[in-house]
């Protein structure tokens, strides 16, 4: 069986290389003009981790200008707090970018590597910070956090990526934005921002906490070669269904596994992570999602197939850790319980 880091690193290869024929020639990288805050919030120093999740600190003694962001989950945030102009470049999103912030991503100057640059292509740009996944600063991806802190390049890992911790909203969503927060210096946007999420969060939590009995959830995802992927409790995702009242059945990594690994779970509801392999720039809708998997016949004798109890969550918003993270659980939590919700 293959560990988390094997499987992500599969997984995200089906997606990128659906992605490099969508997305085409690379766009002219400019210099983005710099905020003036005049503030007197620097040096702040964080405390973040490398790739195989030491932590280790860095002091920002200015608001970064020149931000590379390689995961589109932390791009999208940027986005909704208003960071457009630090962000230098990017990597196309997984998918749709999420209809609020699509016209600004749109606008973004987006690398032509899929999934990551390398990093001589990362060193012509000279960026001052760097934020992406964990893998990627391994010593034969963009390079490891020490070698680009020596540069006086901040490096940014996001939480909800490190293989060797449960993820929750409070270590990796909420912690993530309270340090772009000060970061950058926006703490009277990122506090309210927060506060928002937390609110919304407690909504749902105090509509299912009385449940006679909890749903039970399978978060499956389709390879397309009759192999599949259940996400475990080491995925933020996991979580999410734990907060919407579901239970997870999945406890072991499993892994690019045959149809009859699936069919061991009989769970009341299946979260499918949809990708759309014909156009990976969009989303599929809940229709065609929910189309897809009733016809793969390997599973068609499963309860909640055959009972259409299927929610739809793109890849994008399951592997997001920002701002659609509160969406997804608030639509996981509608589908388990409509009742609750009227």
């Amino acid at each position: 069986m293959m560990d988390r880091h094997k499987c992500i690193g599969i997984a995200l290869s089906i997606v990128f290389i659906l992605l490099a024929t969508a997305c085409g020639s690379n766009q002219t990288v400019t210099r983005t003009s710099p905020v003036q805050t005049g503030s007197t919030a620097y040096p702040v120093t964080i405390t973040n981790y490398d790739y195989v999740e030491n932590k280790i600190d860095f002091t920002y003694h200015k608001t970064p200008e020149r931000v590379i962001v390689t995961h589109p989950g932390a791009t999208e945030l940027l986005l909704d707090l208003g960071l457009e102009s630090r962000i230098l470049a990017t990597i196309a999103p997984y998918g749709s970018p999420a209809s609020r912030i699509a016209e600004k991503y749109s606008r973004l100057n987006v690398l032509k590597a899929p999934y990551m640059p390398s990093e001589e292509a990362l060193l012509e740009l000279q960026p001052d910070m760097i934020i992406g996944w964990s893998q990627q600063f391994s010593p034969t991806g963009m390079g490891e956090v020490k070698s680009w802190q020596a540069r006086n390049v901040g490096t940014f890992i996001l939480s909800s990526t490190l293989l060797k911790t449960k993820p929750t909203l409070e270590t990796t969503v909420y912690s993530n934005i309270e340090d772009i927060g000060r970061i950058f210096d926006i703490q009277p946007v990122t506090g309210p921002y927060i506060q928002n999420f937390k609110t919304r969060v407690a909504k749902v939590e105090s509509l299912v906490k009385d449940l006679p009995r909890k749903k039970t959830v399978l978060i499956l995802q389709d390879h397309f070669n009759s192999t599949f992927s259940l996400y475990d409790s080491q995925y933020l995702i996991s979580h999410m269904v734990e907060l919407a009242g579901g239970i997870n059945l999945c406890e072991n990594k499993t892994s690019f596994v045959g149809a009859e690994k699936v069919l061991a779970f009989d769970p009341d509801f299946i979260i499918f992570v949809s990708v759309n392999k014909n156009n990976f720039a969009e989303d599929l809708s809940n229709e065609e999602a929910i189309n897809s998997l009733q016809a793969l016949s390997e599973l068609r004798g499963m309860r909640a197939i055959q009972n259409g109890n299927i929610i739809n969550l793109p890849f994008f918003t399951v592997n997001n850790g920002g701002i659609r993270t509160i969406d997804a659980i608030e639509k996981i939590a509608v589908n388990l319980y409509p009742d609750k919700f009227n």
